[in-house]
């Protein structure tokens, strides 16, 4: 394939991206309210809002992958690159389409885990080290955010490197928390 088709490939991936990415924050906005809508109001959640937040919660998985795969893209490219095996133009476009869209997916991630944290911390009662792993999951996220923050803040610095090691050990930090809490 050629380049101005692979850019064409990766600029339609872009814009999925960006779409998916605004339509989850719409939905976990929107559950929010409903959440919050429920707890003041006394009424019980039904089945179908707590179906609603599971699938939240999958939509959170996939993205938050998505998000973490960067560092694994790079690694594979850099690997295949100095190979010189075939395709690692794809895998550096790929590396390179993560990297773009990495704070944008962080930012989504956060938003739809805390929609989905806030209803099950509110109406779930019955599994509470699901609870608990999950609170721990969400403040590792967190976190990791801030870090993230401050690594792209000090982006221009010679503390550049030490910010993006501590991004990249909560990141392990979290993807454990993370298995834990699927695996409960």
């Amino acid at each position: 394939m050629d380049k101005k088709m692979v850019e064409k490939v990766l600029a339609l991936l872009t814009k999925i991206i960006l779409a998916a990415g605004a339509i989850a924050f719409i939905i976990a906005i929107i559950d929010v309210g409903n959440t919050l809508k429920l707890l003041f109001s006394g009424v019980k959640a039904g089945k179908s809002l707590k179906e609603i937040n599971k699938n939240i919660g999958t939509i959170a998985e996939i993205v938050g992958i998505a998000t973490g795969v960067l560092w694994l893209f790079r690694t594979v490219w850099v690997e295949m690159k100095k190979r010189k095996w075939p395709f690692h133009d794809w895998i550096q476009q790929l590396y390179l389409l993560l990297k773009k869209n990495h704070i944008f997916l962080g930012c989504v991630t956060l938003a739809v885990s805390f929609a989905h944290g806030l209803y099950f911390f509110l109406h779930q009662g019955k599994h509470i080290w699901v609870v608990y792993s999950g609170i721990a999951t969400f403040l590792s996220l967190v976190v990791l955010a801030l870090l993230g923050y401050n690594h792209q803040q000090n982006k221009t610095t010679k503390k550049n490197r030490v910010t993006k090691k501590r991004h990249m050990l909560m990141a392990l930090v979290f993807a454990i928390l993370f298995l834990i809490h699927l695996n409960i």
